[in-house]
């Protein structure tokens, strides 16, 4: 019940997060659309986010929380080494943007060559990045913060923390709707992404302090806990840069094609609200509640918990997946065709939404096997899993971009994510880390048979002309929830 518990609270703050993303991105579609200033702004606040990814939320976090579960609870212990790593981490971000600032040009040129040819708009993107990019210091070190406080199973105050960045970015917009919409709107919206920064590392700060933990900037040292962290790091930092490699080559290819890079971002919008809501904060929880039930030992606790996150994640997962393919245009027709938003963009949002949504299965399950290794403080088997597929995964996109164009994106996304979470899988069993339970793999067909006559219906639906408008498609989503849902709760009950 408690890792339930836990799960929901991530999940519905993420929820709420995610609901805010949507009007956020309803603004910018509406006020500056899929084009010039969306592919400026979109494509200089991946740089941030994507330091963060390696940094706040991706090697840093998965090494350091198995890790401090060993010392949380000692007192002096345990604040003395975060309080080093904190040290490391401060001294390296300030470095890195140093360094990124003074070659932006380079960067950019880099990852999204196809703006040369739009007049201004590589200069433009230069600045706006710079900008953006004073926002890795505050991401990453709230990221840190965050993960602190999740070791001590404090997870939903993290939770809170991205629904801020969206509610200073609305702002933003609507500041922007009533005095035009111009190149000024970029710096508009830099300065409210640094803003929120600001308050999310301030909040997270003073929650440290009232719990009386004691972290503060120190003189970084060198101890034997921080070379071993390090080193898991140094891992880390490979595979999520592979990863992120992965990313800048999608973006490459769509920067050729106007509107492209917009397009992705928005199909991948649509396809991370369900898998942060139910995947993130599932595989959130696991990372602490798992190394817990690793130092003690207990492998009973963890095949339990593994096995009802999996019943319990995929029992939401595939209903959503049946709904994005059934529904895909006509969820971004109503939500997002109005203002500077064109047809051809919710044709091809669409179209890229439907096929990635096919990776949400595995993008879900392979939070478990994934932070079960991780957990394990085994950062060299994901890490190798993932530099092996993310290579695959390059490879297979720059030889069908010719053929398939940016929608190769989303269809080696698929592949790769079942690829990988197969992997995951099948090293976990290997190890001892995993045990399907009676009943799971059951469980899981069912909870797939059911979504696709859910899908079914709504595809008929739509095609009838039912759906007409955001409230009849309010409607059909919640009739088919309300089918599904207490068939498949029931199903999962009687399936042991």
């Amino acid at each position: 019940m408690s890792l339930a518990k836990h799960i929901f609270k991530v999940g519905a703050w993420t929820g709420v997060s995610r609901v805010l993303g949507f009007v956020r991105d309803l603004l910018i579609a509406s006020t500056i659309g899929a084009g010039r200033l969306s592919d400026i702004f979109l494509t200089a606040f991946r740089l941030p986010n994507m330091v963060r990814d390696l940094l706040g939320e991706g090697a840093l976090s998965l090494a350091f929380v198995p890790m401090f579960s060993e010392h949380k609870n000692r007192k002096v212990i345990g604040p003395y080494f975060a309080s080093n790593v904190f040290s490391w981490l401060m001294l390296l971000l300030l470095c890195i943007t140093i360094v990124a600032t003074i070659f932006m040009p380079v960067i950019i040129w880099a990852i999204a060559p196809g703006f040369a040819s739009d007049p201004g708009k590589m200069e433009l993107t230069i600045t706006a990045s710079r900008i953006l990019f004073v926002y890795v210091i505050l991401v990453c070190g709230s990221g840190f913060m965050a993960s602190i406080l999740n070791a001590f199973s404090e997870f939903a105050i993290a939770a809170m923390m991205p629904a801020l960045l969206n509610v200073f970015i609305i702002g933003a917009l609507i500041l922007a709707m009533h005095l035009g919409v111009d190149e000024n709107t970029l710096y508009l919206l830099s300065a409210a992404v640094i803003f929120s920064g600001i308050v999310q590392f301030f909040i997270l700060w003073r929650r440290l302090r009232a719990r009386k933990f004691g972290l503060r900037l120190i003189r970084p040292r060198v101890t034997p806990h921080v070379k071993t962290m390090m080193r898991r790091i140094g891992i880390g930092f490979v595979g999520s840069g592979f990863y992120q490699l992965n990313i800048l080559v999608g973006s490459l290819i769509a920067s050729f094609q106007t509107g492209a890079v917009t397009w992705l971002y928005f199909a991948d919008r649509m396809v991370q609200l369900p898998f942060a809501i139910i995947g993130l904060a599932a595989g959130t929880v696991l990372l602490t509640t798992i190394s817990d039930a690793l130092c003690a030992k207990n492998f009973d606790k963890i095949y339990h918990q593994q096995n009802q996150t999996l019943r319990s994640t995929m029992m939401l997962t595939m209903p959503c997946v049946a709904g994005l393919i059934a529904l895909a245009f006509p969820i971004i027709h109503l939500i997002f065709e109005r203002g500077a938003w064109t047809p051809e963009s919710t044709i091809m949002v669409a179209i890229a939404m439907s096929i990635q949504a096919l990776a949400l299965p595995a993008m879900t399950t392979s939070q478990v096997f994934s932070r079960t290794l991780f957990a394990a403080q085994d950062m060299k088997t994901p890490i190798r899993i993932n530099v092996i597929t993310i290579i695959i995964d390059i490879i297979i996109m720059l030889a069908l971009v010719k053929w398939i164009g940016f929608l190769v994106v989303p269809i080696v996304t698929v592949f790769g994510g079942w690829l990988r979470n197969t992997w995951y899988r099948i090293e976990c069993r290997r190890r001892g880390l995993y045990k399907t339970l009676p009943g799971t793999n059951r469980a899981l067909f069912a909870f797939g048979a059911l979504a696709a006559v859910m899908g079914g219906g709504l595809w008929l639906a739509n095609a009838a002309g039912l759906i007409t408008g955001i409230f009849t498609l309010g409607i059909a989503i919640a009739a088919g929830g309300a089918v599904y849902l207490p068939v498949a709760w029931i199903a999962n009950k009687k399936i042991k």
